[in-house]
């Protein structure tokens, strides 16, 4: 799995504790079923589940689930009054 991080994120990550966190959520809604990404920097408690691709500079940690992995992660900050990571699976802010 690639992982690509924005030199803000990264900066981000550094500051709360090297370390992003990466789970895929499955949504339901009147169209089907949808999974998001959550991101945070809180270690989780089920942090076993959690497959680790480090990259240089920062811990990324990602529980994909059933899903397996991506072919790319991207992570990005966002937000304007409140700063937080997002991440992309494969470009998309959900799985596809």
């Amino acid at each position: 799995m690639e992982v690509l991080i924005s030199e803000t994120a990264k900066e981000y990550i550094q500051d709360h504790g090297d370390t992003v966190f990466v789970r895929s959520h499955p949504h339901r809604c009147c169209t089907g079923s949808l999974t998001l990404l959550d991101v945070t920097t809180t270690p989780p408690k089920d942090l076993a589940d959690f497959q680790p691709f480090d990259t240089d500079e920062v811990g990324v940690r990602l529980c994909g689930g059933s899903n397996g992995s991506p072919n790319q992660l991207a992570i990005e900050l966002r937000g304007l009054l409140k700063r937080h990571p997002v991440a992309f699976w494969d470009g998309c802010a959900f799985k596809p």
